[in-house]
Formats: structure tokens, C-alpha cells, sequence
């Protein structure tokens, strides 16, 4: 008989941001419990899955929204457009010089770093998933550097970056701590830390509550503002700003998501209206704060946290 899954999930007995042991059930997500942090107010889910439930998450499907060639084109678009919102928020924070060298964690399919690599800047992506990496193999078409792995997979040695970026990556990682640590170490001084997650400060996250599209299996962790610049404080990091999380989407992105991820009283709603609206205004893409932030630091010289 092969080994229950379940029986290997992860127990957190204390808050990775504030060390709190007073963790409160809230909910359950798909059978998985949402707890929060009673003295910080971070939520996550406890017990997190097992390795082997993330790994059926995270199957060769996982990116896609679209099952066809030309809708997969058009997510294509929206992410590369999402891409030069984040990396505009990036040049105002900071003037990097020429050929910048940037590590994305979690870098999917490549258009983050399609885009960065337009701008002139020396590449690296590390992703889980050997499919998605293969992916983002064709379309950087041989420039810049790709490895299949986690953030502890990239050799210190490879650094330092100039800016090391992680989209929709932290809610996902083990030890979100750790995760700061080895992205601190990857860093020169002075370099940057980019950062976007989904937040419980947004507007879809307060409208919607417990039905809120993030509450998922493999979403670990969910950060608020003030938590997650606690966290990168913690771990060395100074000269924190904050942003709200725009993005570039369209509603037949948002549809394919609320179908894939159903959410009561949304998904029909959506479903339906996808039947009706017009093909061109279904893709036409738009700016949307829905319910991310991004948040951007400097590395200091030495991790407040050993100080």
C-alpha cells in the first residue's frame, strides 16, 4: 500500500514573522486549514500539504490558463505586460547600471526576464518546474541563464545580483525566512529585492473574506504590508516601499482563472458573462489592482538579524 500523502504534511508551530506560537484556526481551504498568527495577524495554511500533494499541484498545467495556442499567446501578453509595470516600479526605485544582472526565483515561463533581458539586462531564472523552464528556454531563445531548481539551488558563487525578483514565489516557499536569507546572500550590498505576493490589505481580500481567489492549497503563507516588511527587515533589508500589486490583465484571464479556481457566487457569474461579451473585449488587456502588492528593499551590509 502506498504511504498517505496527507500523512506527511508540514505542522507550523510558530509564526515565521514574529515567532508567535499563538496560531488560531480560522477556516479550511479544499480540506486544508487557514490559521492566523494572534500577534501579528499573518495567516497561512496548517498543516501545510505534503511534498508529494505539491508536487501533483504543481503538474506541467500548472501555468496554464488557456489550452490552445493563440489564448496561450494572449496570457503570454498580459504576463509580459504585468512584467514592464514591475520592472517601470523597479527603475523608479532605483537607477541600476548598464547590464544590471538580475535573478528571478520562480521565473515560470520566462517573460519576466523576456522583458528585463529587452532592457538590457544579464539574466538568470531559477524555476521548479523542468516544463515551464523549457518554455522560458524558447523564448529567451539561448540568452541569459535558466536553472530547474528552488532559490537554494542557485550557488552564491553565481552572484552577486544587482536584483534578485520573486512574483508570486514567497506565499509558496517552506521558510519564507530561509527563502530571505539565501535571496540576502545572493545580493551584492546596496542591491535590490523585489517582491510582489498577494496581500490581505487588498480590496478583493476584504470584499470577498474567507472566498478570496488566494486561499489555496499551495498558497502557505499570505502576508499583509506590515507583515512581509517585517519579515524582509528582519532579514536585512532596508529602505522598504511599497506598492499596490497592478497587473495586466484581461477578462478572459480573469474568467479562465475563477473557472479553473472556483469561487461560490464569482465563477458562475463569470462564466457566464464570458458566453456574452465580445471576443475583442474578452482580451482586451487592462491595468488591474486586484489583490497584490509589491514590495522593494535594499540589501544592508550585514542581516539585521545576526547583528
Amino acid at each position: 500500500m502506498e504511504p498517505d500523502p496527507a500523512a506527511a504534511r508540514h505542522t507550523v508551530t510558530h509564526c515565521p514573522v514574529c515567532q508567535s506560537t499563538r496560531l488560531q484556526d480560522r477556516f479550511s481551504v479544499q480540506g486544508f486549514g487557514v490559521m492566523r498568527c494572534e500577534d501579528c495577524g499573518l495567516m497561512l495554511t496548517n498543516p501545510q500539504p505534503s511534498d508529494a500533494e505539491l508536487g501533483r499541484i504543481y503538474g506541467e498545467d500548472y501555468f496554464l490558463v488557456e489550452n490552445d495556442a493563440a489564448g496561450q499567446r494572449h496570457v503570454d501578453t498580459l504576463k509580459q505586460g504585468t512584467a514592464d509595470l514591475y520592472l517601470d516600479l523597479l527603475a523608479k526605485y532605483a537607477s541600476l547600471p548598464a547590464g544590471a544582472r538580475l535573478l528571478e526565483i520562480g521565473s515560470g515561463q520566462g517573460d519576466f526576464l523576456v522583458r528585463a533581458q529587452a532592457r538590457g539586462m544579464d539574466v538568470t531564472g531559477v524555476e521548479y518546474s523542468a516544463h515551464a523552464n523549457g518554455i522560458a528556454q524558447g523564448k529567451l531563445g539561448g540568452r541569459g541563464r535558466l536553472l530547474v531548481g528552488e532559490v537554494g539551488d542557485v550557488p552564491v558563487s553565481d552572484g552577486p545580483f544587482d536584483v534578485v525578483a520573486c512574483s508570486d514565489v514567497i506565499e509558496h516557499v517552506r521558510d519564507p525566512a530561509a527563502f530571505l536569507e539565501r535571496v540576502h546572500a545572493l545580493l551584492r550590498p546596496g542591491g535590490i529585492v523585489f517582491v510582489a505576493t498577494p496581500t490581505q490589505d487588498s480590496w478583493s481580500a476584504r470584499l470577498l473574506g474567507r472566498r478570496w481567489m488566494e486561499f489555496k492549497p499551495e498558497h502557505l503563507w499570505y502576508f499583509s504590508t506590515a507583515t512581509l516588511r517585517s519579515l524582509l527587515t528582519q532579514h536585512g533589508f532596508a529602505d522598504i516601499v511599497d506598492h499596490a500589486g497592478v497587473k495586466t490583465l484581461s477578462f478572459d484571464y480573469v474568467a479562465g482563472h475563477f473557472a479553473r479556481y472556483p469561487v461560490q457566487g464569482i465563477t458562475p457569474i463569470t462564466n457566464f458573462l464570458r458566453r456574452i461579451v465580445p471576443f475583442g473585449l474578452r482580451r482586451r488587456p487592462l491595468r488591474v489592482v486586484a489583490s497584490g502588492m509589491v514590495l522593494m528593499g535594499r540589501r544592508e551590509d550585514a542581516p539585521s538579524a545576526a547583528s
